[in-house]
C-alpha cells in the first residue's frame, strides 16, 4: 500500500469514525471484531524459563489508543474471498493457515481497500495486551490453559490454542525501557509469531508471553498433500540404491506406521542409530526389504542376534525367526554367487535398555562376518512404495500459522533500530590484494582457537556471568565456513545445551564469528540468527564470486522445507530475505540437514547435499539458479556426505558417517547427476556420531580430505595404529591418497556425545583462500579450532605446528575506505610480515556517516593492543576492551545511559578472574573464573 493510499484511508477513518459504538461488530466479510480499550500492562516475563530469555526484560507497555481486533483467527472461507484458490493447510480447523506473512499482510490491504477502513496485522504488543486481557498469569485463565473455545475476559478466542498467529513486527530483542505503542525493530530476517509453538506443540509455547518467529516468505506449497510431478515417471524396479528400505512402526506388531526407514548396514544399535526427531520409544517394530547379492554358490548361513524378535526371509523363504526375548539364532539357505535375491527383515522391540539387531553370514571356508554393505540394494520402485505406505508427510511449508486482523491506524511510534552482531559491523571492502601470502613452497601449519570459553563448554549461568548473550549455550557444533570476498573468514555454528536431547530443542540458534583479513585473532562469537522456538542447525556457507549463500535446516520442525537460504553480496555485512526452495516434482525421504559442501557442474547445475534417512545423503539440485529445485533421485552411501566435482564431470561423494565397508569409509560416485551412485571402499576409517569429514577441490587440481583416524566409539581398522586425525591429498580424483596425521588435535569434549575421548576434528569444514592457504575449522573440542595449512606441509616430512610468527613488519601504509557519499568510513594501517602475510598494524578507526567514531582498535602485527572501543551512533560507548601486553584483556559493556553493565577478564580466549554484572538499578552480582570455568570462592 502506498503512503498516499494509507493517508487517504486514515483520513477517511477519522472522518467516518472507524469504531462502532458497540464493543463488538461484524464487518463486510463476517469477521467479528472486538473493541480493545487503551491501557498499560507488563509485557514479557520477569522470571521466564531459561529458554525464554527473549521474553525479558519484562517491561511496561502502554497502548494509547483503542483498536478493534478479530475475535478469532481469519477463517479459510474469509481468506478465500481475497485469494479464491486458497485451500489452506487445514491443520487448525476452520482457521486459515499456511499463508506467508506477505499474504496475510496483503489480505489486510485488500480488506482496507474493500471497506475504506485501515486493517492490518496486530503488533506484538497489541497481541499480548489483548491476549492477557488484564491478567498477569501465563494464560488468561491462570497457570493452566483454558478450554479451546473459551473466550478471554475481553472476548477473544483461541489465543492459547489452535493456530499460531503472524504479527506485524520483525523479531528482535525487547527495549530496555518502558514503551508506548511499540512496533518492534526496523528490520530482520523473521517475523514474530504468537499464540503457539512451531517446533513443539505444547502449552508452554502458547503462553501469553511466548515469542516465536519465522521468515515472512514461509509459504505452503500449493497443491495436494504431496509434491507431485507434472510429468510422472514410473520408477525403475532395478535395485540401484544402496541398502534396504522400509518403514518403522509405533507398535510391535507392524501397525501404526511412523516413517520411512532406510538402513545401509545390518549391525544396528538404535541407541546410537536413530534419526533426528525419531525417538522410537519403548515399543516399536520395523520391516525392511530389498535385495541381497549372494557371496558364494552353496549353503550360506545367516546368524542373527537381537534384544527381542527377528524374522529373515530370502527369496520368500523363512531362513530364521523367533520372538520372545534376547537370543542368537542361525538359519541356512542355498544361494548362487552373484545373484540378487529378494530379502525381507522384520524386527521388534518391546521395552528394555537394549535395542539392537546384528545380522551376519558365513559359508564354507568363510567364518562368520558382517554382511557386506555393498551386498544390499533396493529399487526406486521399492522406495516409492515405502513412501506411499508411510504416513503422509506435511507438504513443505504446510504450516499452522494463521493471523488475526486489527482495525486501526498503525502506531506512529518509530521502530527500534535493528541490533546487528559485531560480525556484521565494520566489514571491510574488497580493496586489498588477497593473493599475497606465505611462500606456498614452504611447509606451513598453524592452529588458533575458534571460539572463546565461555560460551563453549559452559553452563548458561557461566555464559551470562561472563557478560555474553543468554541464548549462547555450551555445545557449539555443525559449522558452516567460508572465505569471504574481502578475505575475511566467517564461521556459523549452532549453539545448544549439552546432554541428551540438547541438540533437539527449539531454543537451538546460530552463532557466528569472523577472522578479519589481516587480523590474527577471531572476533568473539555472538548470536547471529535465530528463528525463535525453531531448531536452527546445519549451516552451509558457500561462495560463488561475490555472492555468499547461507543454507541451513530446521531438523525438528515437521512443517519445514528441506532447507532455506539467505545471501550476502558484501562479505556478510548484510543478508537478503530468506528464501525457500520450490520443487518441480516429488521429493523423497530426507532429513532437513544440509552438509558442508556444494558444487556447480559444467552445465550450470547447482548441487546441495543434505542428509537423507539412515546412513545416506541426498543431492538437491537446481538448473535455473535457485528458482526451481528437484530431488536428483539417488542416495549416497553415507550420512553427511561431502561432494566434489571430478575432473571428468562426475560427482564424488566421500563418507561421511553411519556407513562402512569392512570398517572403512565408503565413497560414492555418480555419473548421472546424482540419480545413481557406485559405491566402493576408501582407505579411511569409518566415522560415527559426532564426526563429519571435509572434502575440497584445491586450486592446484588436487583433492583435499580430512577426518578422524577412529570411529567415535573408539573402533578403527587394524591397519591404523595412530589415534587422532589426518589430512590427505589426492592427485587422481580420490583413487589414491597421501595421508598425514595432523598434530595438535585436541581430545573430544568430555561434556559432548563422544563415547571416547580420542583426539578428534569432530565436524570439520575446509576452504581455500586466494593466497593458496587451506583453512579448516573443527568442533567437538574445548575449544573448537581453526587450522591454517598448505599443500607443502602435507607433502613434507614436517610434522610440527608453527608457533605464532613474530617477524618484523614492513611497508606499513595508511589506507582509507569511503562511504558512497565521499565521507570517510575507515582509516587503518597495514603492512607485510617477512613471511609475506598481510597484517593490520597501527590504529584502525571506523566512522558512522555522521562522523562519530564507531569502532577504534590498535593492532600490532594483527593482534589487538591498548584500548578497543565500540560506540553507538550517538557517541555513547557500547563496550570497551583494555588489551594488555601479556595477552589478557578486560571487557566492559555499558547500558544505554552510560552506566556499566558488565565487566569480565580474559586470557588466551578464556574468562579468567573476577566478572561482575550490574542491573539497571546498579545492583551487582559477581563470579570468578579460572581458565574458562566459573569457580566458587
Amino acid at each position: 500500500m502506498t503512503f498516499r493510499n494509507s493517508l487517504f484511508l486514515l483520513l477517511l477513518a477519522a472522518l467516518l469514525g472507524f469504531f462502532a459504538p458497540d464493543s463488538e461488530s461484524s464487518n463486510s466479510i463476517g469477521i467479528r471484531m472486538i473493541r480493545i480499550e487503551p491501557g498499560s500492562f507488563t509485557m514479557g516475563e520477569a522470571s521466564p524459563r531459561a529458554d525464554g530469555w527473549d521474553e525479558t526484560p519484562a517491561h511496561k507497555v502502554t497502548i494509547s489508543h483503542p483498536f478493534l481486533i478479530s475475535e478469532t483467527e481469519i477463517t479459510v472461507e474469509q481468506f478465500a474471498q481475497f485469494q479464491p484458490d486458497f485451500t489452506g493447510s487445514r491443520t487448525e480447523g476452520s482457521a486459515a493457515t499456511g499463508m506467508s506473512w506477505h499474504e496475510a499482510n496483503a489480505f489486510c490491504e485488500w480488506l482496507s481497500h474493500k471497506e475504506g477502513k485501515p486493517y492490518r496485522l496486530s503488533t506484538e504488543a497489541e497481541w499480548e495486551y489483548a491476549a492477557r486481557a488484564g491478567t498477569s498469569t501465563p494464560f488468561w485463565s491462570g497457570e493452566a490453559p483454558p478450554a479451546a473455545d473459551a473466550p478471554n475476559p475481553w472476548g477473544l478466542k483461541g489465543v492459547h490454542s489452535g493456530a499460531a498467529e503472524w504479527c506485524y513486527d520483525w523479531y528482535g530483542p525487547y527495549a530496555e525501557e518502558d514503551q508506548v505503542d511499540p512496533i518492534g525493530v526496523s528490520s530482520g530476517l523473521s517475523k514474530v509469531v504468537r499464540g503457539g509453538g512451531l517446533d513443539r506443540d505444547s502449552s508452554y509455547y502458547a503462553r501469553a508471553a511466548n515469542r516465536a518467529s519465522y521468515a515472512p516468505a514461509f509459504l505452503m506449497m500449493r497443491g495436494t498433500d504431496r509434491v507431485t510431478s507434472q510429468n510422472p515417471v514410473t520408477p525403475s524396479s532395478e535395485p540401484t540404491l544402496q541398502g534396504l528400505i522400509g518403514l518403522w512402526y509405533g507398535r510391535i506388531n507392524l501397525t501404526d506406521p511412523k516413517a520411512v526407514d532406510e538402513v545401509t548396514i545390518l549391525n544396528l544399535d538404535w541407541r546410537f542409530y536413530q534419526q533426528p526427531g525419531q525417538d522410537r520409544g519403548e515399543m516399536w517394530s520395523a520391516r525392511w526389504s530389498g535385495f541381497i547379492q549372494a557371496p558364494t554358490t552353496g549353503p550360506v548361513t545367516f546368524d542373527a542376534s537381537s534384544d527381542r524378535a527377528v524374522t529373515l526371509l530370502i527369496d520368500g523363504k523363512t531362513v530364521l525367526a523367533w520372538e520372545g526375548g534376547e537370543a542368537q539364532k542361525a538359519g541356512t539357505i542355498p544361494l548362487i554367487k552373484g545373484k540378487k535375491y529378494p530379502i525381507e527383515i522384520v524386527y521388534a522391540h518391546d521395552h528394555g535398555e537394549k535395542t539392537y539387531l546384528n545380522l551376519q553370514w558365513s559359508w564354507a571356508g568363510q567364518p562368520t562376518t558382517a554382511i557386506a554393505s555393498e551386498a544390499l540394494s533396493y529399487s526406486p520402485a521399492q522406495r516409492q512404495q515405502a513412501v506411499a505406505q508411510a504416513p503422509r508427510q506435511y507438504l513443505p511449508g504446510h504450516h499452522s500459522i494463521g493471523f488475526r486482523v486489527v482495525q486501526a491506524p498503525l502506531p506512529a511510534t518509530p521502530a527500534l533500530p535493528e541490533i546487528l552482531p559485531s560480525i556484521q559491523r565494520c566489514v571491510a571492502g574488497k580493496d586489498t590484494d588477497l593473493s599475497k601470502g606465505p611462500d606456498p613452497s614452504k611447509a606451513r601449519l598453524r592452529r588458533r582457537p575458534l571460539l572463546t570459553i565461555p560460551s563453549v563448554g559452559s553452563s548458561r549461568e557461566e555464559t551470562i556471568a561472563a557478560g555474553m548473550h543468554p541464548g549462547m549455550l555450551g555445545h557449539n557444533h555443525n559449522p558452516g565456513f567460508e572465505v569471504m570476498p574481502n578475505g575475511d573468514l566467517l564461521a556459523v555454528l549452532f549453539t545448544s545445551a549439552y546432554g541428551p536431547g540438547g541438540e533437539d530443542q527449539p531454543e537451538v540458534a546460530m552463532i557466528a564469528t569472523r577472522l578479519r583479513f589481516g587480523a590474527d585473532e577471531w572476533d568473539m562469537q555472538e548470536m547471529f540468527l535465530d528463528f525463535a522456538d525453531v531448531n536452527d542447525t546445519s549451516s552451509l556457507l558457500w561462495r560463488e564470486g561475490d555472492s555468499v549463500y547461507l543454507f541451513w535446516g530446521h531438523t525438528f520442525y515437521n512443517r519445514a522445507y528441506p532447507f532455506q537460504w539467505t545471501a550476502s553480496t558484501d562479505s556478510g555485512a548484510t543478508w537478503s530475505p530468506v528464501r525457500f526452495p520450490q520443487f518441480r516434482a516429488e521429493i523423497g525421504p530426507r532429513t532437513n540437514q544440509p552438509v558442508s559442501t556444494a558444487l556447480r557442474d559444467g552445465r550450470g547445475v547447482f548441487y546441495l547435499p543434505s542428509d537423507a534417512i539412515g546412513g545416506t545423503s541426498v543431492l538437491w539440485a537446481t538448473d535455473d539458479n535457485f528458482q526451481k529445485w528437484f530431488d536428483t533421485g539417488g542416495r549416497t552411501f553415507g550420512r553427511h556426505t561431502n561432494i566434489a566435482l571430478m575432473k571428468d564431470g562426475r560427482i564424488l561423494g566421500m563418507g561421511g558417517k553411519n556407513s562402512n565397508i569392512d570398517g572403512y569409509m565408503p565413497k560414492s560416485i555418480s555419473s548421472d547427476g546424482g540419480k545413481t551412485w557406485r559405491v566402493s571402499k576408501t582407505p579411511f576409517p569409518e566415522l560415527g556420531s559426532g564426526q563429519r569429514p571435509s572434502l575440497l577441490r584445491l586450486a592446484s587440481g588436487r583433492l583435499f580430505f580430512a577426518g578422524d583416524l577412529q570411529h567415535s566409539s573408539g573402533q578403527y581398522p587394524d591397519a591404523f595404529k595412530e589415534r587422532g586425525a589426518y589430512v590427505a591429498l589426492s592427485d587422481d580424483d580420490g583413487e589414491t591418497w597421501r595421508i598425514k596425521q595432523l598434530p595438535g588435535v585436541l581430545p573430544a569434549d568430555p561434556n559432548g556425545f563422544h563415547r571416547n575421548l580420542n583426539p578428534t576434528l569432530g565436524y570439520t569444514v575446509a576452504r581455500q583462500a586466494p593466497n593458496g592457504l587451506i583453512h579448516m575449522i573443527s568442533t567437538k573440542t574445548l575449544p573448537p579450532l581453526h587450522w591454517e595449512l598448505n599443500e607443502a606441509w602435507i607433502l613434507s616430512a614436517d610434522a610440527g605446528l608453527l608457533a605464532t610468527p613474530a617477524s618484523a613488519i614492513v611497508d606499513v601504509k595508511e589506507h582509507r575506505q569511503l562511504f558512497p557519499s565521499g565521507r570517510v568510513r575507515r582509516v587503518w594501517g597495514a603492512g607485510t610480515l617477512a613471511t609475506r602475510e598481510y597484517r593490520l598494524h597501527g590504529r584502525d578507526t571506523w566512522f558512522y556517516e555522521n562522523g562519530v567514531e564507531e569502532w577504534t582498535v590498535e593492532y600490532d602485527r594483527g593482534r589487538k593492543v591498548g584500548t578497543e572501543t565500540y560506540r553507538l551512533p550517538t557517541g555513547q560507548k557500547a563496550w570497551v576492551r583494555e588489551h594488555r601486553q601479556d595477552g589478557s584483556h578486560t571487557w566492559r559493556q555499558f547500558w544505554p545511559d552510560g552506566s556499566i553493565k558488565s565487566e569480565s577478564n580474559w586470557r588466551a580466549g578464556r574468562a579468567d578472574g573476577p566478572a561482575r554484572i550490574w542491573d539497571r538499578n546498579g545492583r551487582v552480582s559477581q563470579a570468578v573464573f579460572r581458565n574458562g570455568s566459573g569457580v566458587c570462592e
